[in-house]
């Protein structure tokens, strides 16, 4: 063999590596990194958020690390695998859902060649970049009850570790990411509206970042079939099969006596309602009126039940200004048109004890703003809903319905199927044709969500 073949040859074997000529490298052995990973992972790095999130995914990490037995998850030697490449291609792609790259040191990873003594801090930091990016779509970074206590979100469960090692090891790391998102048409249409707003700047980022972040907070799975109330927008969707079945106007709680936030289910409905009047509603303002016109229960309907037996006793003879006659007793006010909670009830079992129902001031249903009541939900068209509702139950005709709202005697119906409700406050919505509705914000809760995410650096650009 001559020299010059000896040249050619080993020209060839360096460009089969992916190395020219006169760089012919040593392959490092993973193994190698065993001892620094652990060490890394044992310790308590200042990368790591000092906050309850970061000691949980810290946790996480520590068990998938400790289930691969310490062995690199993105580096091979002194590479980036394609498992790498993929994970910062999909950390750029965390604008397409409101965040910043920059949040999950993105730059850091961009490396083809990775000194040796760097692997181990390199590859937790990308393992806890997944983690954090993941918890980002999960909602687990902030919470609405810090917007407002009555907002409850939805706690979701993921086994991080198990999600993580599946997605390294079959190469599937932007699927695995991508699937915590939510998957709602409202959740994809205000990222369109995202990157437009980008694009063409119109006063409109924050408020699409907010509510790209509420949908987060949000059930994952809001089901086949759901009533869905967006409280600034005063409007309620019944929707099936990802369409809207039956849309009506609502009214909702005062800015002193909010709605509450939240999603549980639609048990059973009621015709013809008595109204338990509550404890503050009673105490603010029935027991005052009472006391200062000794005509004013009779005139409203309004019954005396007592403190033992659920009896209904004489008005007569008690002094609406004594708090001690007036402990413990129940008022309520007996069915009819001019009952407040209207013809129908819609109930939903809850600790705000708030409900859906119909009532008498249709009035109110024309005005543009319609935080108007207690914190209870009035709906427009009451009737509608009662038959969509006990459609699956043929002898609930709509004459039948009609005729129970009017009988004038309580009856409570139980659903066949529980319905799911879920009573939330988005301030931009995504109309089919793809434009976003921009409302108002009724309980000032867009100007505290934004300080909150300014306060924690969260704010987008």
């Amino acid at each position: 063999m001559t020299g010059r073949t000896l040249v050619v040859l080993l020209a060839l074997v360096a460009s089969a590596c992916g190395h020219e000529v006169g760089t012919v490298r040593d392959v490092v052995d993973n193994a190698r990194h065993v001892d620094g990973i652990r060490e890394m992972v044992a310790s308590s790095p200042g990368w790591v958020e000092n906050d309850s999130l970061g000691g949980r995914l810290w946790t996480i990490e520590r068990a998938f690390y400790e289930k691969r037995q310490y062995m690199p998850a993105w580096i091979d030697g002194d590479r980036a695998t394609p498992q790498l490449k993929n994970l910062v291609q999909q950390l750029h792609d965390s604008e397409q859902h409101g965040f910043e790259p920059a949040r999950y040191r993105v730059g850091e990873f961009e490396q083809v060649i990775i000194p040796v003594e760097r692997v181990p801090e390199l590859d937790a930091k990308m393992t806890y970049a997944y983690l954090r990016y993941a918890a980002d779509l999960l909602g687990w970074s902030s919470s609405p009850q810090q917007v407002d206590r009555n907002w409850l979100g939805d706690p979701k469960q993921d086994d991080l570790a198990a999600r993580l090692e599946r997605g390294v090891d079959s190469n599937t790391i932007r699927q695995s990411l991508e699937a915590l998102a939510p998957a709602h048409p409202q959740y994809r249409g205000l990222q369109v509206a995202l990157a437009r707003e980008r694009r063409h700047p119109l006063g409109h980022l924050e408020q699409i970042l907010m509510n790209l972040e509420r949908w987060r907070w949000a059930p994952r799975d809001l089901g086949d079939r759901y009533i869905l109330v967006n409280v600034p927008a005063y409007q309620l969707q019944v929707v099936e099969g990802g369409k809207p079945a039956l849309a009506m106007r609502v009214i909702v709680g005062r800015p002193q006596t909010r709605t509450p936030l939240f999603s549980d289910e639609m048990t059973y409905l009621v015709f013809s309602p008595y109204w338990n009047i509550p404890t503050s509603i009673l105490r603010n303002e029935t027991l005052p009126h009472a006391a200062k016109d000794p005509d004013y229960l009779a005139r409203n309907n309004i019954e005396v039940v007592g403190t033992s037996g659920g009896e209904v006793i004489d008005p007569e003879g008690i002094d609406w200004s004594d708090a001690s006659e007036t402990k413990g007793l129940r008022l309520r006010q007996v069915p009819g048109d001019g009952n407040a909670l209207g013809l129908v009830k819609f109930v939903f079992p809850n600790p705000f004890d708030v409900y859906m129902h119909d009532t008498p001031s249709r009035q109110f249903f024309l005005r543009a703003t319609r935080a108007l009541s207690h914190g209870c939900i009035r709906v427009e068209n009451p009737a509608a809903l009662a038959e969509y509702l006990l459609g699956d139950q043929a002898q609930w005709t709509d004459a039948r319905i009609a005729a129970a709202m009017h009988a004038g005697t309580e009856q409570a119906v139980t659903l066949k199927k529980k319905l799911p409700v879920h009573i939330g406050y988005w301030t931009a919505w995504v109309e089919p044709d793809g434009s976003v509705t921009y409302t108002a914000d009724p309980y000032g809760f867009d100007t505290v969500h934004a300080r909150l995410r300014a306060a924690a650096g969260s704010v987008r650009s």
